[in-house]
């Protein structure tokens, strides 16, 4: 027979206590946790599946998170689309509506200010914002892709000098001479993407100047006729200048606008105008407004993550959407302002060939708001994905931790009652002494 003393009592009152209290401890944790499992050491296996699903279903709230992201950055394009969808097709019936032979001049210049609000409207769209940032500028989301400038003209003779020689006596030195072409550069812009030129400094060349905003002092231009001239000149009714609008350059007709540019030598009529000041006869002035195009690289694509290992492109490549950037290449300002070109100078061909470019401006938006449905299609379908997932890994994290309180309560209760009655019994035990039994 086993011999039971006071301290072997005590030892095991003492342990079945504390062990009473553990269980009701662990209770208590599930009830105010709503947790079965708040260490590894209530279920090794069970803490690591927890684990698992609430790395899953955080990795799935981001991606949430970036398809959200990823959707309103596309919707905002899609809506940029469609407006600029409803610019192209205004613009094609004034083109249309323009190119008929019962329209008149001063019509077609009353049309022309309507096509350009629409360019200025397409510029705004090109700086749509998307949190503070320039969506058709790639990368370089702080800086416009098209912006409105107002410049000043720097000549640059596009014809080497010596350019040409009247050797008849009887002729004005500038007498029945070919037209001379010279191109615009902007003298109030200095661009710092450009190369320094050591003649031209790093002045932007002017493309898409906007028809009726230049203003060239003392010269004539196209269609006007010069009548300030004696009848028997030979430049009477003809204009001294007129201007390719969409590529940038000036193109000299009259005597008066060749003398103003190149200066009568032995060799012939050198250009005179050199970074803006002429070094021989006086030059006007030309100040205009144009679209300039920034020269940063645009073609920077922007992701969203939307599912593991896999990104999707949101943003647009400006050189889909409205057209290369060189100097041979067409882009949709370009299209237009050679419908307002023919508008300004009365030419009912150009203003029907404006019809076609117009179009192929057109076409290039809905291709590219094609593609942006698309994406959102795609976008749409991932995401419910997504939350499908989500809410099967909730649930299956929730069947693993989660508390039924219903039954933790009674459990509680329970527990409660069993160490309240082993603190009774212990109390019991620890007042008897050996005198007790004597």
């Amino acid at each position: 027979m086993a011999r039971i003393t006071f301290s072997t009592m005590y030892n095991t009152t003492m342990r079945n206590l504390q062990n009473n209290a553990t269980k009701m401890n662990k209770l208590d944790e599930q009830i105010t946790s709503q947790q079965n499992i708040n260490r590894p050491s209530d279920n090794a296996i069970g803490f690591t599946n927890v684990l698992r699903y609430g790395n899953v279903i955080n990795l799935l709230g981001q991606q949430q998170i970036n398809m959200n992201d990823g959707d309103i950055y596309m919707s905002v394009l899609e809506a940029t689309h469609s407006t600029m969808n409803t610019l192209f097709v205004r613009s094609k019936e004034l083109a249309v509506q323009a190119a008929n032979d019962t329209v008149n001049h001063s019509q077609r210049l009353t049309i022309n200010l309507e096509v350009r609000q629409h360019l200025e409207s397409l510029v705004a769209l090109a700086q749509t914002k998307h949190k503070e940032g320039f969506i058709f500028s790639g990368k370089w989301t702080n800086q416009p892709p098209y912006e409105i400038k107002n410049g000043e003209a720097v000549f640059k003779s596009e014809t080497a000098t010596p350019v040409f020689r009247n050797t008849d006596p009887t002729l004005r030195p500038f007498q029945d001479t070919d037209p001379l072409v010279i191109s615009l550069l902007d003298s109030k812009y200095n661009d710092p993407n450009l190369r320094v030129d050591s003649e031209y400094i790093n002045y932007p060349t002017v493309q898409r100047i906007i028809p009726g905003s230049v203003s060239l002092n003392g010269l004539i231009e196209k269609p006007y006729k010069n009548t300030d001239l004696p009848e028997d000149h030979p430049d009477y009714d003809k204009p001294d200048y007129e201007i390719d609008y969409v590529n940038g350059t000036i193109t000299l007709l009259s005597e008066k606008a060749k003398g103003m540019f190149y200066e009568d030598t032995t060799g012939g009529f050198k250009f005179t105008y050199f970074e803006g000041k002429p070094t021989g006869a006086t030059t006007p002035s030309m100040s205009f407004e144009y679209v300039y195009r920034n020269s940063i690289d645009m073609s920077g694509e922007i992701y969203r993550e939307i599912d593991n290992g896999i990104t999707m492109k949101i943003n647009t490549n400006p050189d889909d959407l409205f057209g290369k950037k060189g100097l041979d290449d067409t882009d949709s300002f370009k299209e237009i302002i050679s419908l307002m070109q023919g508008l300004w100078y009365n030419d009912q061909p150009q203003i029907s060939k404006g019809i076609e470019t117009v179009d192929v401006a057109r076409e290039r938006n809905l291709k590219e708001q094609a593609v942006e449905g698309s994406k959102l299609s795609r976008l749409e379908i991932v995401f419910d994905r997504n939350v499908d997932l989500n809410i099967t890994n909730t649930r299956s994290l929730s069947e693993i931790q989660d508390v039924n309180l219903e039954d933790v309560f009674m459990q509680f209760n329970m527990a409660k009652a069993i160490y309240d009655a082993s603190l009774y019994a212990g109390a019991n035990i620890m007042n008897r002494s050996l005198m007790d039994y004597l």
